[in-house]
């Protein structure tokens, strides 16, 4: 590495610190240390400074022409200006020029031009172009060309007199420097070299910089500007004095030319211009010489107009630049007429009959001609230049004095051409050319008149072979009279073309002789026959092509009706005529004819380039193919385009135009034809779809004509470049493989199936036919993905993206070909490093620098930069289309896809679309500029996060980048306001969609348990949470997670789109069938007009929909009769027009809503994976802008979503409240859990704060969802909805005081020293005023909310249903003022279920369980609103009156449950709680109505029928059950209704068996004493309510049926029960345990005694009753 900057350090004259500098620049770019890659680095720094150069002269310049009003007091324009002419003035140690100097300086190191084999190269655009390093410096050295041309310009208008000496000296090096290139390069200039169009650049820009010093440009007076200067100066006068007599080329001419102008006016005294002494010295030499060209001698004027102005390489330039050199090189001729028309004697020298100098012979007029030649070139330059001739008109008036023959007639009709630009130009000249002034010299001036005499004459003379051939002279003027004829056409109005044509027709031609105007009066002077006519004679190949292309201007783009008049002329005059059937061998004499014998002999292809022009114009123009366009087909794919390349040709561009024209041909043939419309079947097959037919068929089977088009393809991107800096035919090359991959694109949309039914057809095509990419070979998909290298021509790049966006679907191996070697001996891996880097700098290029395109298919639409959107789309279609890795993605993204994509380390600093993509995110974040690329961008990163192979790549990636940008994005998206106008609004809201979910997955993805993980969620928790949303202006008062909730309500505030109703209107409505219309919803393959986008959304097809409409719309127009005026008609084509604007609307519409739906998803899974995985963190972040934590935070959220929730469900985006309401679900489930973790932590018994409770945020929460509750919704946001009101009333529950006794109050403070008695009942205070709240506002609301509960419970399904109930039962708990359970008992809701448990089916086999889960879901939420409905005296007896106990009884549900009990299914939870809710029910109607007979009847007939299952719970085995059954029997036992002996019976030996278990309570004992080790009691207080209740039963039962010495041991066993619970009191005050639990024992156990001392008072009365 040392050597190679040693090396690159000699090559340059560099510093060596400097080279090591670009050695390891070429390494981070392209991926390895080179010289070649640090060479073209160094180059193209050196050549991006002169290009800034450049651009800061060219805007002083371009405002200095254009005079910009709105730059005129800019303080920009006012820097530029000052920095110019600073730089400008500064000075050398010499006092020269430093930096025009320092230009000249380096343009005189002459670049070497050698064999190609021997250049060096280097390679440039981060290694993805392999270029020359002399076309490096040869392009550097024309931009300080053009920065030296523009640098002396600016010098002539601000240097004042004083700089003379310095300016004089400028001069004086660009003459030497011109003279001295014109020397060294004479040999290149004469050869095709790759540096010909170099070196004339840079010899124009030095010339055009000379000549813009020696010309007054605004008539200002010589004195006043530094001209003066330089005409005195001796050293420049000594200079060209030694030119004068060896002009060695027309750039110098023009020089002289220049000079000895300036001499004249400073040194003529009067008299005669010639008799001027600096005439003869300068003036003379510069007029005489003559310069070789294309085979003849022309003089200045001559050379400049050839060699200069029509050169491609003058075309190529930028058109400020062209029009800038263009009005200096005017200036000059300006000057030099100035002068001739001072002297008349000398202007009829000059430009007139006489010859002028004694020892050359001159023709006469020669010098007028090659002004006018001159001028006509600058007026295609810049039209606008003619006004600032004055001499212009005597100049035409001279030349129009000439004979036809002469040689200024000729210019004249090109300066005619120039001039006829523009709408008024060519009116201006058509109407000079129809009504020609009269001649004063007996000349012919132009004139239609004359034109088409010219023509007829031919014609006659033809018809009568009088003449063999035409004159080479004679076609020339023919020629150049037809292409004024063409432009004056082609630039004239659409208005005027047909009466233009009319007065065409009608010309005065009484100068034709009577036999020729007879002839011309047969054929009906119509103006296209001629036309026609001399094509089949021998005339030159030239005129052919200037006929076809006067033809041509015949059929404008507007007029369809004029191209069918050429269309019939065209098939008439037998061009392309019937190949003999016959057999015959011999070629009629037509157009193929032309084209194989004559024009390919000569290399020069003329009249077929004008032929297929015509071609093409004809099929843009009219409206319809016409019959023999599949013989035109043929003839251009087989006679034109398959023998293209091959063919020789004397001017290269003709190759290329004549591939263009072709390709432009074809694709016009394909024009909105539709092969699924085709059927081809035999004898259905229009003729007019024949064309197009034999395009597609040619294609598919490989033909001739599609190896052609492969064949200009396969030029390839590095031979495109090397054309291009050629200059030669470089844009001509350009436009021809734009037109051959916009071919094959139109081909890629409809080959499938046009491949499809060509195979299926069988016999009458005999070829199989194949889609394109399986005729495709590796080395043409490496050439047409590496068009995208291809900077110079964007719409190149972009059709190159769109196949290979096809190319990726279709072709699974792609990735492998492109791993491949596409040239033998070369590295694989450095030509797909070349391709990655390539598309990168496309992606950057497009991003940064962007371009207007023309739209494809010969379009002038100007189109947006759509490279980068094609780009991203490529990479996003392998990851939505789940493409198995690698794919093409992972390879232009820069995966090792060697070491394995999983594998993958990113380096962010290497050159890549990822490296872009992080750049303009970075910079720019959401810019207004690129709304569908920043949304593919994002969409990008986060398929890449959701995909298992890259997503620790790609997260790593995230983690690496400065600052968390990525939030920044967020922030910046959230406070861009979305343009409700703009066709752009859609992609604002993926973006933040797309924001949303990156966070969501990096959350997901992050593991709290990783320490440096954890912190970058936090930094990304605050992001989102802590951090408000700020603006430059304002600071918005929401965090990140509330403003995309906010965005999405803004962007939901209009409604759903609805046709317009007028009662004018609905009877054409009908008439039209538009509901019926709009209602259907088959999709345009079906016959329909539906469609789906790319995303999922169902929209209408407007095309379709207008056809369909349009279609109707005639129909009724037809059958009505309607006039143009008729009011009806009228009014239907508002009913058309309303129709396509609704369903438009409706479009917009459905594209926004799916896209603020997809946002909600994301938003979702945002706050799900937030507090399900990252609660912790999040809970505590302050919120912005409140700074609340915790609990508040989290009921402000949810309390967000549901305001949003009833936001949406107020319009016709209801279906957005589903992810709004799990939202709510999900916030309010942590709540429960925080505040769960918040009371088993003891906290609660510390105080509180807005963490544990804020009354506020549950009352506020609470009204929002109770008012979502009471309005109609689809049943899976209903099912959150109860279950986030379930979470809150749990949460009411669970932060309810503890109810402790007050000997713990009184006795206990010492528990904990943080324990304080004032902060507890702060705590019920602050309870009882949330508690009075939530009453409130369920008073406010409970018949809404019950009517509400009713309609589900009634109507819902399901789950629905059951949460309903379930919501239902705990909102009567929570209401101890029984508002919600008058409310549920006055709807009737109570009756309703008692139905509904009559009509649950039976469980067949309990084993198998056949009644699903569901059902007994909501069979058991029937039972627990039974039980909450059962817990006041009106709810029992509502109960009692409706025969619940009775349903219960009779259910089969129940049976099942309660034989399960102690049987094999007793495990089963749903069947368990079942049996122990349907106890609960009985013994709280028991409890509730002690006094009612019905109740005790229906409860001892439940028993009764029930006894089997029941005798077999009353055992210490059962305790849950037996602890219901037990008081149940207790209550009846009291009750008022004596039990009858059998029932008594039944349950004796029952009851005595269970008191025998249970005495002595040795079990309790034993429960009792663990406590002393902290071991749990679960059982204890289970044993101790059954023991009471079985001592309450055997009291009343058969006390006899036990012992004295049974109870005795029992009193025994119970008092030190009690006497181990009272020391267990002592013993938790030194308990280690938390406040919280030892609370929670010290409760326990004082239930416990309280306990205990009933089973000793049961124990004393039964031994009171024995005795």
């Amino acid at each position: 590495d040392v050597q190679k900057a040693i090396t690159l350090s000699d090559q340059h004259d560099l510093n060596e610190i400097y080279c090591v500098e670009l050695l390891q620049t070429s390494y981070l770019e392209t991926g390895r240390v080179s010289v070649e890659a640090a060479t073209g680095i160094y180059l193209e720094e050196r050549l991006a400074l002169v290009e800034a150069l450049f651009k800061l002269f060219e805007f002083q310049i371009l405002y200095a022409k254009e005079g910009n009003q709105m730059l005129a007091g800019s303080e920009m324009l006012k820097y530029v200006i000052s920095f110019n002419h600073g730089i400008l003035s500064e000075l050398s140690s010499d006092n020269k020029s430093m930096l025009l100097q320092r230009i000249l300086s380096l343009m005189k190191s002459d670049i070497p031009v050698g064999n190609s084999a021997e250049q060096e190269y280097v390679s440039y655009q981060y290694g993805s172009i392999v270029g020359s390093k002399v076309h490096f410096l040869q392009q550097e050295q024309v931009w300080l060309s053009r920065c030296f041309f523009y640098g002396t310009c600016i010098m002539n208008a601000t240097f004042k007199i004083e700089k003379a000496a310095l300016f004089c000296d400028n001069i004086h090096c660009a003459v030497n420097l011109l003279i001295s290139k014109i020397a060294y390069h004479s040999k290149a200039l004469e050869s095709d070299a790759l540096a010909t169009q170099a070196i004339l650049q840079q010899l124009y820009y030095i010339c055009f910089g000379i000549l813009a010093s020696l010309t007054p440009t605004e008539n200002i007076h010589l004195q006043s500007n530094l001209r003066y200067e330089v005409g005195k100066d001796t050293v420049l006068q000594n200079l060209m004095e030694s030119l004068h007599e060896n002009v060695q080329n027309g750039l110098l001419g023009l020089v002289l030319l220049a000079w000895g102008i300036l001499q004249v006016e400073l040194h003529c005294t009067g008299g005669s211009f010639m008799e001027n002494s600096k005439w003869t010295t300068y003036l003379r030499a510069a007029l005489k010489y003559r310069f070789r060209q294309n085979g003849k001698f022309v003089d200045v004027f001559g050379y400049s107009a050839e060699n200069v102005f029509n050169s491609v390489t003058f075309y190529d330039e930028a058109p400020d630049m062209k029009d800038t050199c263009a009005d200096v090189v005017h200036n000059t001729i300006v000057y030099f007429l100035q002068w001739v028309e001072k002297d008349a004697q000398s202007g009829s020298v000059l430009l007139g009959t006489g010859t002028y100098f004694q020892d050359d012979q001159v023709q006469s007029g020669q010098i007028l001609g090659s002004v006018l030649t001159l001028l006509a070139s600058l007026y295609r330059v810049d039209l606008d230049l003619h006004v600032k001739c004055h001499a212009l008109n005597p100049l035409m008036h001279h030349g129009a004095e000439r004979q036809p023959e002469s040689s200024t007639f000729v210019p004249l009709l090109d300066l005619y051409t120039s001039l006829a630009t523009g709408t008024q130009g060519a009116t201006y000249i058509f109407n000079k050319l129809l009504n020609p002034s009269p001649s004063v010299m007996g000349g012919s001036p132009p004139s239609w008149s004359g034109l088409y005499a010219a023509l007829w004459e031919y014609c006659s003379l033809f018809k009568q072979e009088e003449i063999p051939a035409m004159k080479d002279d004679e076609a020339t003027t023919l020629a150049a009279y037809l292409e004024l004829l063409a432009h004056v056409l082609e630039n004239g109005s659409p208005s005027d073309i047909p009466h233009w044509l009319s007065q065409l027709q009608s010309l005065d031609l009484q100068v034709l002789a009577p036999h020729h105007r007879d002839f011309a009066h047969d054929n009906g002077y119509k103006p296209l026959f001629p036309l026609f006519f001399l094509q089949q004679q021998a005339i030159p190949a030239k005129l052919k092509g200037a006929l076809l292309t006067a033809a041509r201007s015949f059929a404008p783009i507007s007029n369809a009706s004029l191209a069918e008049q050429v269309w019939r002329f065209l098939e008439n005059s037998k061009l392309l005529a019937e190949i003999p059937k016959d057999g015959s061998t011999s070629m009629p004499i037509d157009i193929r004819y032309q084209l194989a014998e004559v024009e390919a002999r000569a290399e020069e292809y003329s009249s077929t380039l004008a032929f297929l022009k015509l071609l093409n114009r004809l099929l843009m123009s009219s409206q319809s193919f016409h019959t023999m366009l599949h013989n035109y087909v043929r003839f251009v794919r087989e006679a034109v385009l398959a023998p293209l390349m091959s063919r020789g040709y004397k001017n290269k561009e003709q190759k290329w135009d004549l591939a263009r024209e072709c390709l432009t041909f074809l694709e016009l043939t394909l024009q909105e034809f539709h092969i699924e419309d085709v059927n081809l079947e035999e004898g259905k097959l229009n003729l007019d779809k024949e064309a197009p037919l034999q395009t597609l068929q040619d294609f598919l089977s490989k033909g001739p004509g599609c190896r052609a088009i492969i064949s200009i393809i396969q030029t390839g991107v590095n031979q495109l470049i090397e054309e291009k800096h050629s200059g030669a035919s470089g844009y001509k090359a350009e436009l021809a493989i734009e037109g051959a991959l916009n071919l094959l694109m139109s081909v890629f949309q409809m080959d499938r199936t046009a491949a499809n039914k060509f195979n299926q057809v069988g016999p009458t095509y005999a070829r199989s036919y194949k889609s394109i990419e399986k005729h495709l070979q590796n080395r043409d998909i490496w050439t047409i993905l590496g068009y995208v290298r291809y900077h110079f021509s964007p719409p190149i790049q972009v059709l190159a993206l769109q196949i290979a966006q096809i190319l990726e679907e279709r072709i699974p191996e792609l990735v492998s070909i492109l791993l491949s070697p596409h040239v033998p001996g070369k590295n694989s891996s450095e030509s797909t490093q070349q391709l990655v880097y390539a598309f990168a700098e496309c992606l950057q290029d497009s991003l940064f620098k962007p371009v207007t395109i023309n739209g494809q298919k010969s379009s002038k639409v100007v189109e947006r930069d759509v490279r980068a959107s094609l780009i991203l789309n490529l990479l996003l279609r392998p990851l939505i289309g789940k493409r198995q890795g690698p794919n093409l993605t992972h390879l232009l993204l820069g995966f090792n896809l060697e070491a394995g994509i999983s594998n993958t380390h990113i380096d962010i600093m290497s050159f890549s679309p990822l490296q872009v993509m992080s750049e303009a995110l970075y910079q720019y974040k959401c810019h207004i500029t690129w709304p569908q690329e920043i949304e593919q961008m994002l969409q990008l990163i986060s398929q890449l996060l959701s995909d298992p192979p890259t997503s620790g790549a790609t997260l790593e990636l995230l983690r690496s980048l400065e600052n968390n940008y990525f939030m920044d994005v967020l922030h910046e998206a959230l406070i861009s306001p979305i343009p409700h106008d703009s066709p752009d609004r859609i992609y604002y809201i993926w973006q933040i969609k797309w924001i949303l979910q990156i966070h969501a997955t990096a959350l997901h993805k992050s593991l709290p348990e990783v320490q440096q993980e954890k912190e970058d969620c936090g930094k990304l928790l605050h992001g989102l949470i802590g951090d408000a949303v700020k603006s430059e202006t304002t600071s918005l008062p929401y965090c990140a997670i509330l403003m995309a909730l906010q965005f999405c309500k803004n962007a939901l505030q209009f409604e759903k789109p609805a046709l317009k109703q007028d009662m004018r209107l609905m009877h054409l409505q009908r008439q039209m069938q538009v509901d019926l219309l709009l209602s259907a919803p088959e999709l345009v393959s079906e016959g329909g007009i539906r469609t789906i986008t790319e995303r999922g959304v169902t929209v209408y097809h407007i095309p379709s929909l207008g056809n369909i409409l349009a279609r109707l719309f005639k129909d009724l127009e037809v059958n009505c009769g309607w006039s143009l005026d008729s009011e009806e008609r009228v009014r239907a084509s508002q009913v058309l027009e309303e129709t396509l604007r609704y369903a438009q609307s409706h479009n917009v519409f459905s594209q926004i809503a799916h896209a603020i739906q997809e946002l909600l998803s994301s938003w979702e899974q945002l706050l799900s994976v937030t507090f399900s995985r990252h609660d912790g963190l999040a809970m505590k972040i302050q919120m912005a802008p409140t700074g609340s934590t915790g609990f508040q935070s989290l009921l402000l959220l949810a309390t967000s979503s549901l305001e949003a929730l009833d936001f949406v469900s107020s319009t016709s985006n209801a279906h957005l409240s589903q992810p709004l309401a799990r939202v709510t679900n999900i916030l309010m489930a942590s709540v429960l859990k925080h505040t769960k973790d918040v009371v088993a932590s003891g906290v609660l018994y510390q105080g509180i704060n807005s963490d544990t409770l804020d009354v506020a945020s549950c009352h506020k929460f609470l009204t929002v969802l109770v008012n979502c509750l009471s309005k109609p919704a689809d049943k899976v946001v209903r099912q959150y909805l109860y279950g986030s009101l379930i979470f809150y009333l749990m949460h009411t529950k669970v932060t309810k005081t503890p109810d402790l006794p007050a000997m713990i109050l009184e006795k206990y403070e010492d528990l904990d020293e943080r324990f304080d008695l004032s902060s507890l009942q702060h705590l019920d205070g602050a309870h009882e005023i949330l508690d009075q709240g939530n009453m409130s506002i369920m008073q406010q609301q409970a018949s809404r909310l019950v009517q509400a509960f009713f309609q589900d419970i009634v109507d819902g399904v399901y789950f629905t249903k059951a949460l309903a109930l379930h919501a239902l039962s705990m909102l009567i708990a929570a209401d101890p003022l029984g508002t919600i359970l008058q409310e549920v008992l006055s709807c009737g809701v109570i009756v309703s279920l008692v139905r509904d448990l009559d009509s649950f089916p039976a469980i067949v086999n309990p084993m198998q369980q056949s009644l699903p889960i569901r059902d007994l879901y909501i069979f058991k939420a029937i039972l627990t609103l039974y039980l909450e409905v059962a817990c006041s005296k009106e709810g029992c007896l509502m109960l009692a009156s409706s025969g619940v106990i009775r349903s219960l009884g009779s259910s089969k549900v129940v049976e099942s449950a309660l034989d399960c009990i102690a049987g094999p299914l007793s495990g089963v939870a749903q069947l368990q709680e079942i049996s122990m809710l349907t106890l609960q029910i009985l013994l709280a109607l028991s409890v509730g109505l002690p006094e009612s007979r019905d109740v005790a009847t229906d409860v001892r007939d439940f028993l009764e029928r029930h006894s089997k299952s029941l005798f077999s719970c009353l055992n210490k085995n059962c305790l849950p059950i037996a602890g219901l059954i037990m008081p149940i029997l207790s209550n009846l036992f009291r009750g008022p209704k004596p039990l009858d002996s059998f029932f008594v019976a039944q349950y004796r030996g029952h009851i005595v068996n269970l008191a025998w278990e249970l005495l002595p309570p040795n079990d309790i004992k034993e429960i009792v004493q663990r406590m002393h080790e902290n071991v749990g009691h679960d059982h204890c207080e289970s044993l101790m309510d059954i023991t009471v209740s079985a001592l309450e039963c055997l009291k009343m039962v058969s006390v006899e049926a036990v012992t004295m010495d049974l109870l005795e041991t029992s009193l025994q066993g119970a008092n030190e029960i009690l006497g181990h619970l009272t020391e267990i009191k002592v013993q938790i005050s030194s308990n280690e345990s938390s406040l919280a639990k030892r609370i929670d024992q010290a409760t326990s156990v004082e239930r416990l005694l309280e306990k205990a001392r009933m089973i000793v008072d049961l124990i004393n009365a039964l031994m009171s009753s024995l005795n």
